[in-house]
């Protein structure tokens, strides 16, 4: 079907580190081991590849402390593709590690939600809780896409194409947006940080870094509403994202997985 995507999810880097109680509000989980896992995701459909989120380099990830780096320009490499062929990137939101190699992508028109842009230039930004997730160059390079007509912003929920829409969601940040797939298995729903694990979605406790937490408890409906199955919901951080599905190709085992 000329709107049936493939779906592979880059796996760039981990922290095994992370405990329960900085990934479920309130602390919910204690000191349990949470392992978090690093997520960009390349869908493959007739048009070629769109690319969700930039992720992060390798220095950047070592800046952080997050160990297992793959780079992005390889995963697309691995699908086929050069980097300098993608024409359509999906923005989610500004956090540093979703959106931190616009430059890989030289060709290509960026969508976001404009309450995003809003918010993160604007005077929310003065408290640190809520700025702790963002890089003041990766706001500057949206606002210079912006400026260079390669930036699209959106308002509210958007079919980018066939088979492939963009829902805004909030809670996490305020322009936080997820993508709805057609693929073999059914409607998908990559939902990104608004279910970061399975056991935010599950338990119904959102991740801590909010904005809002009634926009994140409404998100949680949304996914589930935009998928066919809960398990066609797929989180951004959860490493079960990589281990439950076959990997791309032999060689990409443990970093690129294809979901559909």
């Amino acid at each position: 079907m000329s709107d049936t995507w493939e779906v592979h999810a880059l796996r760039y880097a981990t922290d095994p580190a992370r405990r329960a109680s900085q990934c479920l509000l309130g602390g919910a989980g204690g000191d349990t081991l949470m392992p978090v896992a690093y997520h960009a995701f390349l869908l493959r459909g007739p048009s070629g590849i769109v690319v969700m989120d930039t992720g992060a380099d390798a220095a950047r990830c070592a800046r952080y402390g997050k160990r297992d780096f793959f780079g992005l320009d390889v995963a697309v490499s691995a699908l086929g593709a050069a980097p300098a062929e993608v024409r359509t990137v999906i923005q989610t939101h500004l956090h540093w590690d979703h959106a931190g190699q616009p430059e890989l992508f030289p060709a290509a028109s960026f969508h976001m939600q404009a309450r995003e842009m809003t918010y993160v230039t604007g005077p929310l930004m003065r408290h640190a809780v809520l700025r702790a997730g963002y890089e003041a160059t990766d706001i500057a390079a949206a606002t210079s896409l912006l400026h260079g007509g390669r930036m699209v912003l959106h308002q509210g929920d958007v079919r980018l194409a066939d088979g492939l829409s963009l829902h805004h969601v909030g809670g996490h940040t305020d322009g936080l947006q997820v993508a709805r797939v057609r693929t073999r298995r059914g409607w998908m729903c990559l939902a990104t940080d608004a279910a970061a694990f399975r056991a935010n979605l599950e338990q119904r406790i959102p991740f801590p870094a909010l904005l809002r937490v009634d926009d994140a408890l409404a998100a949680f409906d949304t996914v589930l509403a935009l998928a066919d199955t809960p398990d066609l919901v797929i989180p951004g951080h959860d490493p079960w994202v990589v281990d439950a599905h076959a990997p791309s190709a032999p060689a990409t085992a443990g970093w690129l997985a294809r979901l559909a």
